[in-house]
């Protein structure tokens, strides 16, 4: 048997071959490992260098081209940041500039690259509210009708050609009948209300009615069959206040966010959070068209990761645990004195569209009030414990952008009952 030898390296007590040892100059092959990583990391920083993409780039177009692009990972390019985002750059872009976003995202199709294109498109729709009706016929060439949102107030003669594929295109019928929902035009209501009323042959290969996609889209069938939208067209965001600024919490606005409350969670006896508190008398809070003066949602960030939590809530700020609520299958075990650390958090003055946040994988900040929901997995509107009617989305909070955490929880409210109701979700 070979006789090992020790490892020459300070403090390590290997053993290893002498074949071993001419290779790595008498150390082991961890240590070894360990010296060639610390080279590697010592070459990167001693030859990285800064690259800006954007030098001399004036065009808001090419600006988003360059920004779009994929990146091939080097550890010897730093790249410099264009100093506004994305979002940003497109509420500056002229109706010219926008349609030439829309021909170069046709061209990517074209080229089968439909990654960046699909970002280019959705950053139109939900940025700008452009409707893409070009894009959208390049997109129906590639049988490609995911996702939805991208059909949203799709023309005609697209909704017809929906309606023909839904019937047969059984491979693609689920994204089929989310771009119907997402176009929500008469003709699709009408549509939706025929079929809860005779199921197609072909609903029961589903795993929920063909009405049900309208939550997605953000609207339900009434009772009548006519359209109900599942929330408010307003909205607000949140912006997390600049570290530097001197201010340790923001300045009390209409909507407050993220307050730790005395209330304590009967089920993990840990304290209740009011995830938001609005002033109704604030003319931004008028969309919510509650006359009274002061409206708390509050949550369990433990529990509501595991399952929806209902309060009976008051216009005088006054809110209680509902008798209602049902215990989730799955707890875990918290320490009732943890706490989330949280970013102080304002809501900004400046409305933004409705649709913004709509698509969770953009940039835009998520946390909101009013808008569409940013669903991170299904649209989960819940159904009012008393009455059973589809509760209205009234706000959201992102906790990658309040706490440097994940996930978001969603605020709803049952205006008959005054029952709120907040859920969760994360990646």
């Amino acid at each position: 048997m070979t006789e090992r030898i020790p490892c020459q390296n300070v403090g390590c007590s290997a053993t290893i071959l002498p074949a071993t040892a001419l290779k790595t100059g008498g150390i082991c092959m961890p240590c070894h490992q360990k010296k060639l990583a610390r080279e590697r990391e010592a070459y990167i920083l001693q030859n990285r260098k800064d690259v800006d993409r954007y030098d001399g780039v004036t065009d808001p177009v090419e600006i988003l081209k360059i920004m779009h692009a994929p990146r091939q990972y080097d550890p010897l390019v730093r790249e410099i940041p264009y100093p506004k985002g994305a979002q940003e750059l497109y509420h500056s872009l002229t109706a010219a500039q926008r349609e030439q976003m829309e021909t170069y995202a046709i061209s990517l199709i074209e080229q089968e690259d439909f990654d960046q294109a699909e970002t280019i498109l959705l950053s139109l729709v939900c940025f700008t509210n452009e409707r893409i009706e070009r894009g959208l016929v390049a997109l129906f060439r590639q049988e490609k009708y995911d996702p939805g949102i991208l059909y949203k107030a799709a023309g005609p003669a697209i909704r017809d050609e929906l309606i023909r594929l839904v019937q047969r295109d059984t491979d693609n019928r689920n994204h089929l009948l989310l771009a119907l929902a997402w176009i929500g035009d008469e003709e699709v209501v009408q549509l939706f209300a025929k079929w809860r009323k005779s199921p197609p042959r072909w609903a029961s290969d589903l795993y929920l009615p063909p009405e049900k996609y309208a939550h997605e889209a953000g609207w339900e069938l009434d009772q009548e069959g006519r359209k109900r939208l599942l929330f408010h067209p307003a909205c607000y965001h949140f912006e997390v206040c600049e570290e530097g600024s001197g201010e340790k919490e923001p300045a009390r606005s209409a909507v407050a966010a993220l307050q730790t409350d005395e209330q304590a969670c009967p089920w993990c006896r840990g304290k209740l959070t009011v995830l938001l508190d609005f002033d109704l008398t604030a003319p931004i809070a008028r969309f919510l068209k509650l006359s009274g003066q002061r409206l708390k949602i509050a949550a369990c960030l433990h529990c509501n990761c595991y399952g929806t939590v209902f309060t009976k809530v008051t216009l005088d700020g006054g809110y209680s645990w509902s008798p209602l609520n049902i215990v989730p299958e799955y707890l875990p075990d918290t320490d009732p004195d943890e706490g989330i650390f949280s970013f102080p958090l304002r809501l900004s003055d400046r409305p933004r569209g409705t649709y913004e946040g709509a698509y969770w994988t953009l940039e835009a900040p998520a946390s909101q009030i009013g808008g569409h929901p940013s669903w991170i997995q299904d649209a989960d509107y819940p159904a009012c414990p008393c009455c059973q009617e589809t509760t209205t989305f009234i706000g959201q909070i992102d906790m990658e952008q309040a706490a440097d955490s994940e996930g978001i929880y969603y605020a709803f409210l049952c205006r008959a009952c005054l029952i709120a109701a907040v859920n969760y979700q994360q990646s």
